[in-house]
């Protein structure tokens, strides 16, 4: 199962989540979060990009942006590159700090970029971490809010002169449109079409029709990383991971073991061979699991 190419073209609006490798934090203080946000900054000058919300959770970080040039797997891979270097020292350990696949959707500027930037700003608030998420200090939400731009990094002018003439104007109504969004639950979710962007199927129609490149393999994990995600799967389902790497057909062991496979997939970076030779499973199969994940099934 190949990687899907990465839609690049420049004015590109991209909705990004950022997780932690094994589902781990990413974030263990305060000056981490700070180091992150200026790496942030520093790299909207190097890569040209307009970034238009963001919000840093524990274990992942969501963030809204545009980039001017086609260059969204550039920015990413150096950015990555450098958080990780940063965090290891930083904390004394090694290895993969992010999942080896990020999420990226495109995103319909003229449709959904008010929608999509109030999302972000609610993630505080679905995650459990504020009731207020203007007052979250670890968002870009105080940057729309306040009547004066509270955060030069943040390019609040396009979604901003939707809601009216004046800055306090917009921002009285950006308020108002998150309050309204809180009271229609906060978990209302985004149109995704075709798995890979926001919008309407015209939109992903003219989207497929861009030129693009897959995104460069990054090494796959080492053997220890490959077990214990195998042993964490099984653990967490109470099963011996002697079992769930043996070839029986149970039902419960075959859920077990997809999991396992996706997450080897996605975290570990392995490709579907390795994963077959590991379960003593055909390719095919491997991907048939790994699809079934990623399309929610």
């Amino acid at each position: 199962m190949g990687r899907p190419r990465r839609i690049q073209f420049p004015g590109a609006c991209y909705f990004i989540e950022l997780r932690g490798n094994n589902r781990a934090d990413i974030f263990l203080s305060n000056q981490d979060r700070r180091h992150f946000l200026n790496l942030l900054r520093a790299y909207k000058e190097r890569c040209d990009l307009k970034v238009y919300a963001y919000c840093l959770m524990p274990g992942y970080v969501q963030l809204l942006l545009e980039t001017v040039k086609p260059n969204l797997a550039r920015f990413m891979q150096g950015f990555n590159t450098v958080y990780t270097k940063y965090f290891n020292g930083q904390h004394n350990t090694s290895g993969h700090v992010f999942q080896g696949r990020y999420n990226a959707f495109v995103v319909d500027k003229d449709a959904f970029l008010p929608e999509m930037a109030t999302h972000v700003h609610l993630e505080c608030l679905r995650s459990g971490l504020s009731s207020k998420p203007w007052r979250y200090q670890w968002s870009s939400c105080s940057a729309y809010v306040e009547a004066e731009a509270a955060e030069p990094m943040i390019d609040s002018g396009p979604i901003l002169k939707r809601f009216g003439k004046t800055r306090f104007k917009q921002s009285v109504k950006y308020m108002h449109a998150i309050k309204e969004r809180m009271k229609a639950g906060a978990r209302s979710s985004f149109p995704v079409v075709r798995g890979f962007c926001v919008g309407d199927d015209a939109f992903a129609a003219k989207l497929e029709a861009q030129p693009g490149k897959p995104d460069p393999e990054p090494p796959p994990a080492p053997a220890a990383e490959v077990m214990k995600i195998v042993g964490d799967v099984a653990a967490g389902h109470g099963m011996d991971k002697e079992k769930l790497l043996g070839r029986g057909q149970w039902r419960d062991v075959a859920r077990v073991r997809r999991e396992a496979m996706h997450r080897l997939w996605k975290e570990a970076r392995m490709g579907v061979t390795e994963i077959a030779r590991l379960f003593s499973k055909t390719p095919s199969a491997v991907s048939q699991a790994i699809r079934l994940l990623e399309q929610g099934a």
